[in-house]
């Protein structure tokens, strides 16, 4: 199948498929199904996207028109998920280089700590990381991080760094077995035993090949950033669209929110997998 056809079939199949899921609340009247409501919910979702500066919510009593201010909301969201994962991803692959070069002893002891590291909770590094802070501030009076977000003082840097250490984690620890794997395979021996040196073998053969496993676990964090996304803003009193979507009762709001989080995301996994597929030769999925 072509490329450019399986990456627009799977982007109409979840777009419809999100717009089918926002509206399963009206499927259910207590314990009964309900068809029809359903069906007219969707018929509703559909419509609110055909003319999207209709739909309102309240809040404290007053009603407020969704757009254009969920585009606050949203960009706020974006920024830190976006900005979280360029600084996972460089990090992993970083550290990654780093232990594929040292000896197998000290790479088992770090996949043992990593394995160990991922088991952390996630709201216990939210926790931790506002204690953290807190004690940073009240001992040097420095306020490195804004620990709360109030009013229209926005706080990036302490979000971002929690919101990046569990990713990173999990990155981390999966780029190294894919790193492991490519170096195990025939094609290193041999470039090993035409002279060609560690680094040459590294970047110019084992990262361009280990580039689509990286690829398929990449799409895996993102998701698991984003619902951590949901935790970071209620632990930092984020106005951002997860945070939004929840508090607010509505089928509408629901779908514009996932749909306006699914877009950016997909475009980017597919760009990337374009890029890969023409470079490798290889079919990926996003």
């Amino acid at each position: 199948m072509n490329l450019y056809y399986r990456i627009l079939l799977k982007f109409l199949l979840t777009f419809i498929g999100i717009i089918l899921i926002s509206a399963l609340p009206a499927l259910f009247d207590g314990m009964k199904l309900d068809i029809s409501s359903y069906l007219s919910e969707v018929g509703s979702i559909g419509s609110s996207l055909v003319h999207p500066e209709s739909i309102t919510y309240g809040h404290f009593q007053t009603t407020y028109f969704l757009f254009p201010g969920i585009w606050a909301r949203w960009r706020y969201s974006m920024i830190l998920l976006f900005v979280s994962f360029i600084i996972t991803f460089l990090l992993a692959l970083g550290l990654t280089l780093i232990t594929i070069m040292v000896t197998k002893k000290i790479r088992k002891t770090i996949r043992i700590i990593l394995f160990i590291g991922a088991s952390i909770p996630d709201i216990f590094v939210i926790g931790l990381s506002i204690i953290t802070a807190i004690f940073i501030h009240k001992h040097t009076n420095i306020p490195f991080f804004s620990i709360a977000s109030f009013g229209d003082n926005q706080i990036f840097m302490l979000p971002i760094i929690v919101l990046t250490i569990l990713p990173t984690i999990f990155f981390y620890r999966t780029m190294i077995y894919d790193f492991e794997e490519e170096i195990s395979r025939q094609y290193v021996d041999v470039a090993k035993s035409k002279g060609l040196s560690t680094y040459s073998i590294l970047f110019s053969h084992v990262l361009r090949n280990a580039v689509i496993h990286i690829f398929l676990h990449s799409k895996s964090i993102i998701w698991f950033m984003l619902s951590n996304l949901l935790m970071i803003e209620y632990a930092f009193n984020i106005d951002g669209l997860m945070r939004f979507m929840l508090t607010n009762d509505s089928s509408q709001i629901l779908a514009i929110g996932l749909l306006s989080l699914f877009i950016p995301i997909y475009i980017m996994q597919a760009s990337v997998q374009i890029v890969i597929e023409k470079i490798t030769g290889k079919q990926v999925e996003v």
